[in-house]
């Protein structure tokens, strides 16, 4: 469990850094009159911002088998609290009283979350479960299709975060004991994890091109959170330690508030990174 813990908060650590990377790739794109992820996969920083999401992706899928998802998509959810410490740090971007108390209150909500989570290994899911899992990559491509024509990024943000946590969820019901290398790329579930995350990651990128980087990703990791413990508690018999139940939850809505204030900080504001992009892209009105 120690270990998956460290994982969990590494891969924190690796979205936040990729969140403001895929960010500033998809404005620069914006900035010079370029529409769409062809243009996007252009940009040097969205390439790096997409490196380290997946890199943070992958070591992350490690922790789903000892760690509830509500714990790892919660944990993950603390990527934010890097970001506008990294803006701080870094860009020199000033930090609100607010964004300061959140980010204590993100710490405070994980710290909590990872000591109330339970560490028995996943148990075997149903295969009902599997089919809606599968049933579920149709519905939400088509349902982007409708977002994309509405041109709402919320919707799409919310849509990302089912992604995402449909990808955890298809990666927590994988079993690869005694399996052949064959066996293994044969398992359905391995491809829908796949697929849930490249659909999630264009989906995450139409959201950013559409609307600023503090809602669109507080309403994704919002969504993660909360549709990681419904799926946890309904479908994975996800449970706590024994007396943690009301100090997990109070965690978790603590990490929630706190990702809501810190995704509309103004050490989000991505025109305080567009300088060094251009720099770094040899932007000619330099």
């Amino acid at each position: 469990m120690k270990t998956a813990l460290v994982l969990c908060l590494i891969a924190a650590f690796g979205y936040g850094v990729g969140a403001v990377l895929q960010a500033l790739g998809a404005r620069h794109a914006g900035a010079c009159e370029k529409i769409g992820i062809k243009a996007m996969v252009k940009q040097p920083m969205f390439l790096l911002g997409m490196v380290a999401d997946f890199g943070s992706w992958v070591i992350s899928r490690f922790a789903l088998h000892t760690l509830p998802l509500f714990a790892v998509q919660t944990i993950l959810a603390g990527s934010l609290a890097v970001t506008v410490v990294l803006a701080g740090i870094v860009l020199g971007a000033e930090l609100r009283r607010p964004d300061r108390l959140a980010i204590v209150a993100t710490v405070i909500g994980l710290i909590i979350v990872g000591i109330s989570a339970g560490s028995d290994e996943a148990k075997d899911v149903t295969h009902l479960l599997k089919l809606c899992i599968l049933a579920g990559i149709p519905l939400i491509v088509v349902a982007a299709f409708f977002a994309l024509k509405l041109n709402k990024a919320v919707i799409l943000a919310v849509l990302a975060g089912v992604a995402f946590t449909s990808s955890a969820l298809s990666a927590r019901t994988i079993r690869v004991k005694g399996e052949s290398i064959g066996e293994i790329f044969t398992e359905p579930m391995l491809w829908a994890m796949l697929m849930y995350a490249v659909i999630a990651l264009a989906i995450h990128a139409g959201a950013l091109m559409r609307g600023e980087v503090g809602p669109v990703t507080a309403a994704m990791w919002a969504t993660e959170v909360l549709v990681a413990v419904i799926i946890g508690a309904v479908a994975l018999d996800d449970h706590m330690r024994p007396g943690w139940a009301l100090p997990a939850t109070l965690g978790i809505a603590m990490t929630l508030v706190a990702t809501v204030v810190l995704a509309r900080s103004p050490a989000q504001d991505l025109e305080l990174r567009v300088q060094p992009i251009k720099a770094l892209a040899g932007d000619p009105a330099e």
